[in-house]
């Protein structure tokens, strides 16, 4: 049987408090708040692994500062140094970075949000994000345990690849700060 794969996403930015639409804007440090969600997040995992007698063998960051910040305080906790991939970023959303909720949703109605290979506001297509995370997914080692710290988007489309779907096809899935999911014949979020 395949060993777990955690996907993590990163603890509540100063961005997330301020409504600003983060994508891949590399800057927005974690709030106390964060950085709480981080090691509840890292508990989560490490009582998860206690009980199926496993330990983390690999934690690999998207290197944006608030997945970073995340994974750092995952890896005090499960003893593991991160490691940094690009390819665990965020969507990114162009021209509608760095502007509030809804500046960005009113920009976001001249979009067909319908085409997944629509790149948006000249930054990524959903597919292009879905391509991604399947190629850091295929990359597994799966006789080991990973921990992967990423974004709502990105966590999205990952899971939409496990299932063997297209992420316009795939339900949409909640994913907030700090939620856990715990991927081996299954998918399920922990905490929740």
């Amino acid at each position: 049987m395949p060993h777990p794969v955690y996907l993590v996403r990163h603890g509540q930015s100063q961005w997330n408090v301020r409504r600003l639409t983060q994508g891949q804007t590399p800057h927005p440090p974690l709030t106390d708040l964060g950085r709480s969600q981080s090691a509840a997040a890292a508990e989560l995992i490490a009582e998860d692994l206690k009980d199926v007698g496993l330990a983390a063998d690999r934690l690999v960051s998207s290197d944006l500062t608030r997945a970073a910040e995340t994974a750092a305080v995952i890896g005090r906790r499960l003893q593991l140094t991160p490691e940094s991939d690009p390819r665990l970023r965020e969507q990114h959303l162009g021209d509608l970075e760095g502007r509030t909720y809804e500046e960005t949703w009113a920009a976001a109605e001249a979009f067909d949000w319908s085409d997944p290979t629509q790149p948006i506001a000249a930054g990524e297509s959903l597919m292009d994000v879905y391509e991604r995370m399947g190629a850091v997914l295929s990359d597994l080692d799966r006789g080991s345990v990973s921990v992967l710290v990423s974004h709502g988007d990105a966590i999205r489309s990952a899971v939409a690849h496990l299932q063997g779907m297209k992420p316009h096809e795939a339900p949409w899935v909640d994913v907030p700060n700090g939620a856990v999911a715990r991927i081996d014949d299954d998918l399920t979020w922990l905490g929740q």
